[in-house]
This record gives C-alpha cells, sequence and structure tokens, in this order.
C-alpha cells in the first residue's frame, strides 16, 4: 500500500471506515461497471443523404431539423417504424418538438400512422416574438426535446423527457433572437409520447412542466445577452446504489459559467418531481437550479466543447461520451475546424472519462454565416443509434444522424440545414493479459516478499492489472451484508483459487486481503475481465507483523499519531510532524499480526504479548488490537524514559508477537530502516 493511502488507514478512520461511512452519503463516491474491451479507434463513413419532409409543396414540413441531439426510439416489433423525436420547427407551427418515422433508416415521414401529432410539443410563443403574458414563462420562446426515454420506474408508455427552455424576452419586452434566459426543462408523457403538458406559465413553470438545471447567473437585463444553461442530450442509467438516475448533460452561458466542457446533473426517478444535482468538483453535490457545476470532461484536445451525449456500448460494457470540439488557428474566428471526439467511463457515477480522441474521418472547417453570425459545420448535434439496441445504447456498429449547416438560424437558403447521417464503426482492442513481476508477491505493509497473513493486506505489481486506478468505495458495499467486495472495476485476485477482497487497483499494482483458510505456499493471480495473469507463490504465515510506513523526504516513519496531543510522528522541520519525546503515548499501525477471517468487516479484539523494540530497549505494549478496520491492528506504546539521557536521532522500531518480529528494513523505493525520531 502506498503511503498516501496508508495514511488513510491510519490516521482517517481507516479503509472499511471510510467506505462505511460513504453508504450514508452517498453522493461524493462513484459506483463502478465492469468494462470488457476497450475502444482502440471509432470512425465514421462519408456523408449520407437523407429523405425527409423538407419543403414545398407539400404542408407541413420541417423548417430546421434537427435543432438539438434526436432520440431515436426502437421499433416494438420487427415489422414496425423508427420513431424519432427532434427538435424543429415546422411550415405550420413555430419551434417544438416533433415526430418522425422510418423504417430503413433514411427515408423518413412524419409520424402520423404512429399516431403522433407532426409536432407534439412547443413553446407559447414563436422564438421572434415577445408576449407580455408570458414575460416570466421559462420557455417562452423555444421548448424542443434534447432527450426522451422510458421511465424505468413506470409502466411501459410513460416517458420523461428533458427539453431546451427558452426566454428570449426575460425584460418582457426585447427579443434578441439568440440571447435571453436558457434552462433545461423537465416534463412526462404517458401516452408514448403522443402528448405532453401544456405551457404552465410562471418562472418555475407549474407540476407537470418545469426547469429542473439553471445556471447560478441571475437572467439578463435584456434578450440581447444569452444567460444559463442550454439542453444538450440525456441517459437513464441504474446506479450500484439501486436508483434510476437521468442524467443530462448541458452547457453554461453568463459571466460565472465555467470553461468549455461537457457539464452533467442528475435525478433519481421514482418520484413524480425528480431533484436535479449538478456535478460539481467531483460529486453531484449542487442543486440543479442555481447551483455551482464544474465540467466532466473539460477541454483537452481543443479549447472548446459542446454538444455532449452519453451512449453505453452493449459490445464492450463502457459508457461513451461523444461531443463536438472545434478549434481555430490562433484564435481566428475564419479559421475554424470541427471533429467529433468521444472519451469512455467505466461508471456514471464517478465520472471517470478518458482522455477525448477525434473520431476519425469527423473533421470539417467551420465557417461564420455572413447573415447571422453563426457557425456553419458538417456535425452539429451529432446522435448515434444502433439496430437492435435500445434508446441511449450502441453496439460497435450503427448510425450518427446530425445537423449539416447553420447551428441557429432561420434556415437561410444560403445555408440550409441539412439532416444528415454517418455510419459508425467501433473498433475494440481485446484486454491483454495481465502479468505480475516475479517477487512483488508481498506483505502489504512491509513490501517484503512474502508474509502473507489471512485477514490482512497483501499486495502485488505488474502491468496490464487494471484498466483504471481507484480504491474501493462505499458504492462497492451495497448489498454485500458484512462481506466485503471481491471484485473491483472487473478486477479480482485469486489466492489459493480462493477469492480475496479487494481494496485497491491501479495498472500497476493490486492490494488485496489474503482469503482465510490459506497456508503454506500462496498461490496468486489477477483476473482482469475474466483474463488470468501468471501466477506467483510467496509464503504465507499465521503471523507476520508489519508497520505500516509514512515515507517523508527519502526516510521511512511510522505511521503513527501522538494518542493524546494528536499530531503525526514524524520530522520536526515539516509542517503537521514532530519528533517524538520520551514519555509521549504512541498510535502504530500494522498488518499481519495475526490469523483473522478474511473477506468480511473484522471485530475489534485486543491481543496480549505484544512489545514494541526502539533501537535496542523493547518494552511491552500498552494497547495492542484488531481494529473495526479491514487488515489493520492498533499498537499503543508509551516512548521509554532511558531516552531522555540518549542522543536524539532516528531509532529502528519494530514490533513483536511470540518471537515473530516485524521487519526493520523494508521494501520501500529505496529500501531503508523504518525509524522512529526521538527528541531528549
Amino acid at each position: 500500500m502506498t503511503t498516501e493511502r496508508i495514511l488513510t488507514v491510519a490516521f482517517c478512520g481507516a479503509v472499511l471506515a471510510g467506505a462505511l461511512a460513504l453508504l450514508d452519503h452517498p453522493s461524493p463516491v462513484r459506483a463502478q461497471q465492469p468494462t470488457q474491451l476497450q475502444i482502440a479507434s471509432i470512425s465514421v463513413s462519408a456523408d449520407q443523404k437523407l429523405t425527409y419532409p423538407v419543403g414545398a409543396p407539400n404542408s407541413p414540413y420541417l423548417l430546421d431539423f434537427p435543432d438539438e441531439h434526436t432520440t431515436i426510439i426502437p421499433p416494438t416489433s420487427s415489422s414496425a417504424p423508427y420513431l424519432f423525436l427532434g427538435a424543429s420547427a415546422i411550415s405550420t407551427a413555430w419551434g417544438g418538438t416533433v415526430a418522425l418515422q422510418s423504417t430503413d433508416l433514411q427515408t423518413f415521414t412524419f409520424a402520423t400512422g404512429l399516431g403522433y401529432s407532426p409536432q407534439v410539443m412547443t413553446s407559447p410563443v414563436a422564438i421572434s416574438l415577445c408576449n407580455p403574458t408570458y414575460a416570466s414563462e421559462f420557455d417562452q420562446n423555444y421548448a424542443s426535446q434534447t432527450f426522451v426515454d422510458q421511465d424505468p420506474t413506470l409502466p411501459t408508455g410513460n416517458l420523461v423527457m428533458l427539453y431546451e427552455a427558452e426566454n428570449h424576452c426575460p425584460d418582457g419586452l426585447t427579443n434578441g433572437g439568440g440571447g435571453g434566459r436558457f434552462s433545461v426543462g423537465f416534463t412526462r408523457s404517458s401516452d408514448n409520447g403522443k402528448t405532453w403538458p401544456a405551457p404552465e406559465n410562471g418562472v418555475a413553470g407549474g407540476p407537470n412542466r418545469y426547469p429542473v438545471i439553471q445556471s447560478s447567473d441571475p437572467p439578463p437585463a435584456n434578450g440581447q445577452v444569452a444567460v444559463g444553461t442550454q439542453a444538450e442530450s440525456g441517459f437513464i442509467d441504474k446506479s450500484l446504489d439501486g436508483n434510476y438516475y437521468l442524467y443530462a448533460t448541458f452547457s453554461d452561458d453568463g459571466p460565472t459559467a465555467s470553461t468549455f466542457g461537457v457539464h452533467l446533473a442528475r435525478a433519481a426517478l421514482g418520484t413524480n418531481h425528480p431533484t436535479f444535482m449538478k456535478w460539481n468538483n467531483g460529486s453531484f453535490g449542487q442543486p440543479g437550479l442555481g447551483g455551482l457545476d464544474t465540467t466532466s470532461i473539460a477541454p483537452q484536445a481543443c479549447p472548446a466543447i459542446t454538444m455532449g451525449a452519453i451512449n453505453y456500448v452493449d459490445d464492450i460494457g463502457v459508457y461513451l461520451l461523444t461531443f463536438v470540439c472545434f478549434s481555430g488557428a490562433n484564435g481566428s474566428s475564419t479559421a475554424l475546424t470541427g471533429a467529433w471526439y468521444y472519451s469512455t467511463a467505466t461508471s456514471l457515477d464517478l465520472e471517470d472519462w478518458t482522455t477525448p480522441k477525434v473520431i476519425a474521418n469527423s473533421q470539417y472547417p467551420i465557417t461564420i454565416n455572413g447573415t447571422n453570425g453563426e457557425p456553419q459545420f458538417d456535425g452539429w448535434y451529432p446522435s448515434l443509434m444502433s439496430p437492435g439496441a435500445a434508446v441511449g445504447h450502441i453496439k460497435l456498429t450503427g448510425t450518427v444522424f446530425y445537423l449539416q449547416g447553420c447551428v441557429a438560424g432561420e434556415n437561410l437558403p444560403a445555408t440550409p440545414r441539412i439532416f444528415t447521417s454517418r455510419t459508425f464503426t467501433i473498433t475494440a482492442q481485446p484486454q491483454p493479459a495481465p502479468v505480475l513481476a516475479s517477487g512483488s508477491l508481498a506483505n502489504g505493509a512491509t513490501y517484503v516478499s512474502g508474509g502473507l497473513v489471512p485477514g490482512s493486506w497483501a499486495q502485488v505489481k505488474g502491468t496490464g492489472l487494471s484498466n483504471i486506478t481507484r480504491l474501493w468505495t462505499g458504492f462497492d458495499f451495497l448489498n454485500l451484508g458484512n462481506n466485503l467486495p471481491k471484485s473491483l472495476s472487473g478486477v479480482q485476485v485469486m489466492v489459493n483459487n480462493l477469492p480475496a477482497a479487494v481494496y485497491y487497483i491501479s495498472p500497476t499494482q493490486i492490494d488485496f486481503q489474503v482469503p482465510t483458510g490459506v497456508s503454506g505456499t500462496a498461490s496468486v493471480q489477477v483476473v482482469v475481465n475474466g483474463i488470468a495473469s501468471n501466477t506467483l507463490t510467496a509464503t504465507s504465515a499465521a503471523s507476520a507483523p508489519g508497520l505500516f510506513p509514512n515515507t517523508v523526504n527519502g526516510v521511512n516513519y511510522p505511521s503513527a499519531v501522538f494518542a493524546v496531543s494528536g499530531g503525526f510522528v514524524g520530522p520536526s522541520n515539516v509542517a503537521g510532524y514532530r519528533n517524538a519525546f520520551p514519555g509521549n503515548n504512541i498510535e502504530l499501525y500494522a498488518t499481519g499480526l495475526i490469523a483473522q477471517p478474511g473477506g468480511v468487516i473484522p471485530t475489534a479484539q485486543s491481543i496480549s504479548g505484544v512489545t514494541v523494540t526502539i533501537g535496542n530497549i523493547t518494552v511491552p505494549a500498552d494497547f495492542a488490537g484488531q481494529t473495526p478496520y479491514v487488515g489493520e491492528f492498533q499498537i499503543n506504546f508509551t516512548v521509554p524514559g532511558q531516552f531522555a539521557n540518549m542522543p536524539a536521532g532516528n531509532y529502528p522500531l519494530s514490533i513483536s508477537l511470540n518471537g515473530v518480529s516485524s521487519p526493520t528494513t523494508i521494501n520501500t523505493s529505496p529500501p531503508g530502516l523504518l525509524v522512529l525520531p526521538i527528541q531528549p
């Protein structure tokens, strides 16, 4: 175990205490899902022309489809068509949510044959008008879906919708076109999306249609200024805490807006009025209405990220976030390039997104519309789907539907908005077999080979041992009762073919608890997503005490605190540490003192006969015992008075029980003595 993690064990209530405490406050921790394969690359084909109702003489027809991400709902039978819910004005009404259908994903008609009106939801006032009656209406001028799906907590046909809600007349008088107050709206349908609630006038909407995510910025003084939260897309997923969550991706505009990037919020379904919480600095901990937020994907590959959408890749078991990136040459607005990028994660609870990578063949220039100043790009609002997959789920191949043209505007003849598609291909790379480094199977405190005691910590090193780095969290304990997690993110450890509790995983190191029943020679394998490593062997023991170290400035001090006065034992010239004095009572922390049951939460108990040796002086421990924390023993002792007449210095430190002592030299990098700094 590394120094940082041992400090957590020794000084912060230990491994299990933190995990169990988080069960009562789950928001700071994230759940994990096992991964099977990694994505090597994603590529797309050339543009494919689509046929859909656009332009006279037929009416109604679409004017600017799609104006947001598109929701693709799979057929209910082999003969039924796909249902496409998207954002658009139509020739007979202003902007809103429209319903199309298609059997071949190339030719589209209005979904009237399925019982849907051409437009199923809209705002009370057109985007170019102001009406004092609706001046306070949060979605006065625009109400267009960004995501629709079945509420899994309700019977079939009950849909939830996230939508872009805009008021372009926040002062009741001024319409600024692209300016105004923006929000993410929420509403429901109980008839498969055929009807949705009518607008409910008011800043907070009403019980059936209301804002759920808004910026902390106040409404703008006039409609010329864009302020607020713009809806992008959504996803529904079941967390390890047992809740179904509706996730929303969004972007911010305004004086306090975060840097360009993908922002997320989520709400637990199962109630009439879901309450959204924004992702902020590592947890979903800020209220959706007015709370602060930070990006889940910050700009890395390019300075501007927008239009994020989440999917789950069923074939390989990872979450996929796709988004539009655009950048310019030296900041020039006339030399912009846009592209689709992707990132993957093992958990939406953790938001552990990987570094973004470009989707091959998606790069196109961005030009600025000379009439309305809006950027034109062959790739806005990319929405992925795969035949046979549920809403928000995809396979290794499928289709991306998107907007080619101006990102906003009035369907100007010079820059038409064209509904287009491309096929996509995800290339996966198999999980390579993990490789354990010879001689790395060791005691979890001393790092010395062997000394594997049932119920105590051990470690192994190598390559390819995990796809991510993390500790166990409170989510990993859900539904386990008194047991400990034996798999983290698809990583398992087998000791003599017995599954071990796993505490820490990384590509190069695994920390695990030795299971009950291990004796003699212990053989260990790491299994990553079902693929086993080579086998290492080391000696097990009934007792092999090891003191957890805390290495400061290259010196191995014990992970220890002053029992009465508090503070860490260590070099006095480092903040937070101080030398020990004769008469001080000190708490040490160790593993491997005696064999204990593995794989379960331990029971605290005292242990007699433990001694502490400092230099050449041995004293009995004032107290020794198994703590309530996994694999951890606490040893209290008093610094002997003899040191009052001895020179100050770092004295070798060890503990002993029944003739078995902890090593004073441990295998840190480089190996060194474990010492107690004493000042007379």
